[in-house]
């Protein structure tokens, strides 16, 4: 009898989403199907295996809205955990960018619409957690981390950090990260 090994599974469902940013305007998308279905956001996705977040980014920003990003900068890593388990925890790499080139097209994922920052930031159609994250993406400040905790499907506290506090210096002559050998005395 042969058995098959589980598929490995990441601890976390790892997505991207993309701002693109452009006079004062958001580029959203009204969401057909879950999560979020009926509600605007940026446009984003899961990233494939052997992906990088910004490759995904690009890849997803493009099947969504026909536009290809250029030079997305990380803004932000958001990490979500559902309290009661529901659901995986997601970590969502989170870009910025304010050129794109190709023409928008209409998407299957849903509806595609330029809305004023200010509008985002307050109007109840937009996903929940936008206006917490998103005016801090649009400061000159080093990326952030943002953590918020849900129970079905509510929002039951967050906290935003840098994501980097400190430079990290980078040795020249040192290896990979990880353990080092150690060679016998």
């Amino acid at each position: 009898m042969t058995t098959t090994a589980p598929k490995p599974r990441h601890v976390f469902e790892v997505f991207t989403l993309g701002f693109l940013v452009r006079e004062g305007q958001v580029l959203l998308l009204e969401r057909r199907k879950p999560p979020n279905a009926g509600r605007w956001n940026a446009p984003g996705g899961k990233l494939e295996a052997g992906e990088d977040p910004i490759q995904g980014v690009v890849r997803e920003f493009a099947e969504e809205t026909g536009l290809v990003l250029q030079d997305p900068v990380l803004r932000a890593i958001l990490c979500f955990h559902e309290l009661d388990g529901r659901w995986r925890p997601q970590m969502i790499y989170t870009f910025l960018a304010h050129a794109a080139t190709g023409e928008l097209l209409a998407s299957d994922e849903g509806r595609l619409a330029w809305w004023p920052v200010e509008q985002v930031l307050r109007d109840p159609r937009v996903v929940g957690n936008i206006p917490l994250f998103l005016p801090r993406m649009l400061e000159p400040e080093p990326p952030f981390v943002f953590i918020a905790a849900y129970r079905d499907e509510w929002l039951e506290g967050y906290r935003i950090a840098p994501l980097l506090s400190a430079p990290v210096p980078i040795s020249p002559t040192a290896g990979r990260p990880g353990p080092q050998r150690v060679e016998p005395a």
